[in-house]
């Protein structure tokens, strides 16, 4: 939530993020909701969102870094 400017606002809940693993065990974040329709008005015209995310935890910590980029969309 941090990522998309919002936080825990603007019509963006924690119910709308959620981390599901490639078949490679690659963490992915999917977002729905309120924080799919931020990404998409905070991503420039001509521009796909690219959401980077990795996740580590070591007991009794846990941390994870989300990055968001535009890159050009493909034509």
């Amino acid at each position: 939530s941090k990522a998309l400017g919002t936080g825990f606002r603007k019509g963006v809940f924690f119910s709308d993020l959620g981390v599901v693993n490639m078949p490679g065990g690659q963490p992915t974040l999917v977002m729905t909701g309120g924080a799919d329709r931020r990404l998409r008005a905070i991503t420039p015209p001509g521009m796909m969102a690219q959401v980077a995310l990795t996740m580590t935890d070591e007991y009794p910590y846990a941390y994870a870094q989300v990055i968001i980029s535009a890159v050009p969309a493909a034509v």
